[in-house]
This record gives C-alpha cells, structure tokens and sequence, in this order.
C-alpha cells in the first residue's frame, strides 16, 4: 500500500524547532522566519495530521502526547537528512566538536549516553574534556559546555538539560543495620557524606526536614560528587543524592532513597554555547540530541517537590 505524501518540509522544520525550545519567537529566531510564519505553519500541519501538537494554556506551550511522541523522532530524521546531504557532498575530512563538562555529570550522566550520539552521527568526533572547577570560571575554547547553575550566564545561549533535586542516599544494607534509618531523625547516628561548595546541601535538606543540623559536624567532606556516590556505593555513610548523577545506581538497586523527601535545589544542568554557534549544524545536533536525552524519563527516579519525609 502506497504511503501518503508528507506534509511539506517547512511544517515539519517549524513544529520540530517549536518542540525543543517551546516557544515559537526562539523557534522563529534559529528558522529567521517570523514568528507568525511559524504559528501558521504549526496550524497547517496539525490540520493536515488532524490533532493538536500543543496546548497553550497562560501563554506557555506544552506537547500533547502526540506532539511529545512525534518530536524527537522528527528531531534524529532531520539530523540524519543533513548527514545524507552532506554524504553526498565531495570528501571531507571528519569534523570534530569539542564539549566540556563537569567531571560529576561527565561520568555519571553524559558518557553512559555518548554512544547513542556517535550512532546517530559517526562522522562527527566528540571530543570530551572534564572539569572539577565551575565551566564558567575556567578558560574554555570548548564548542559546547554543560554547565551547573541557574542560567543566568551573560553572552552565551543556554538551555536547560535537567532539573536537581537533592535527597539522602545509602547502601541498601545500612538499611538493615542496627540502629534502624527510618526516619530522618535517626541521620545522626550516621556518618554523612558531605560535597562542600554547592549553594544547597545537607543543612538545606535536614531543615526540610525538621531535623537539627547542629550534628553536621560528624560528616566525611570529599570534594566531588563521583567521590561521594563512591563512598556510598561502599556503604561508609549516607550521602546527599542530586538526581542528575545518580540514576543509574538507583535504578539497579545499588543505592536507595530511605525517605520520600526531595527538596528542589532551583539549579540544574545547561547545555551552554556561544550565541553564533547556533549556526553551526554540528553544534545544533548536539545540542538536539542532548535536549532529547534529557527528556526521556529516567528510569527509577520520580521528581517531587515539597513531600514529607518518612516518620
């Protein structure tokens, strides 16, 4: 059976551009198209697929279910149509695209997920420098950085990757130590793994909690993120969870979360580049690819935002 015709490219370049940034003046401005040039082609290909692709609701856009199905997918055919063009385009040598992130995200979140961009893009060499020190504060020629903040950087275009909640997480098999961790209270009977430096932390979340912080003092301080899921994964102490770092190892069972309480920290994760940049497609790819990892659901970890812990 014949396949219907699709609908024409501009539609599909203006929905897919709307769907990253959520907001057609940015999808506008990357497309240098007016923004109600691209309101009218978003309304063209939803009556042509005969449902909706976004509900507005207090001026912000929001993908339907189809609209969330439909846009990554479109984001890697787009891509892979570039990298057809310029297949056939005469030899070149490979490109390269340097990035540069934090050592913590880098390990834990970044290079679990590198190898499904090196599929999608084989003929761009990624080349991945670490940092312990904050992206913004160091020298950088980097052609991406994935920064922590709130994005508040001037003279760079930033884009938010992932949220950072910040809880309590330990071996499993402190759960069954004597004495019991079944309430945030029985915290001071442990050692606490502590990471100096960030804007919110353990006096943050013990506040939250209700629970004094004047036995702060009996903590082992480390002075990256890596080291403190280490220690913990080696059941030393408890140490204070960001849920950027630790999916993987809650999502195996190698760490638990022994209280429901997970206080938002207002920071997050940011893919960061030089506003000309933009132009360039291999930046733009990674970039795509970055924002479409960072929307797909991760496994064992839930958000949530104001909750009691347990008593």
């Amino acid at each position: 059976m014949t396949r219907p015709a699709p609908p024409p490219f501009p539609w599909l370049r203006a929905f897919e551009a709307t769907a990253r940034h959520l907001s057609m003046t940015r999808a506008a401005a990357e497309l240098n198209v007016s923004a109600s040039a691209v309101s009218q082609q978003i309304a063209a290909l939803e009556a042509y697929l005969g449902r909706p692709l976004f509900t507005r609701a207090n001026r912000r856009l929001a993908l339907t279910p189809g609209g969330a199905l439909m846009a990554p997918k479109l984001g890697n055919a787009l891509n892979l149509l570039h990298e057809a063009i310029d297949d056939s385009l005469p030899a070149r040598r490979q490109q390269s695209l340097q990035v540069k992130v934090t050592t913590s995200f880098g390990s834990q979140w970044l290079m679990n997920r590198l190898d499904g961009f090196r599929q999608l893009h084989p003929g761009l060499a990624v080349q991945v420098s670490a940092t312990a020190e904050p992206i913004e504060s160091t020298r950088s020629t980097a052609e991406i950085e994935i920064r922590y903040g709130t994005g508040d950087w001037p003279d760079v275009a930033a884009e938010k990757l992932v949220d950072e909640f910040i809880f309590p997480v330990c071996h499993p098999k402190l759960l069954r130590r004597k004495p019991p961790l079944k309430s945030a209270k029985d915290l001071h009977r442990y050692d606490l793994i502590d990471v100096p430096g960030y804007p919110q932390g353990w006096s943050d979340w013990l506040r939250a909690a209700k629970v004094s912080v004047d036995w702060m003092k009996h903590r082992i301080a480390v002075d990256q993120s890596i080291m403190a899921i280490q220690l913990a994964l080696a059941g030393k102490g408890v140490a204070l969870g960001r849920s950027p770092l630790i999916q993987r190892e809650l999502a195996d069972g190698r760490l638990v979360a022994p209280f429901t309480l997970k206080l938002d920290t207002k920071a997050g994760y940011w893919v960061v580049h030089r506003r000309r940049s933009s132009e360039q497609r291999k930046v733009l790819a990674f970039k795509n690819w970055l924002v479409s990892e960072a929307n797909t659901p991760a496994i064992g970890l839930t958000k949530a935002r104001n909750k009691s812990s347990r008593s």
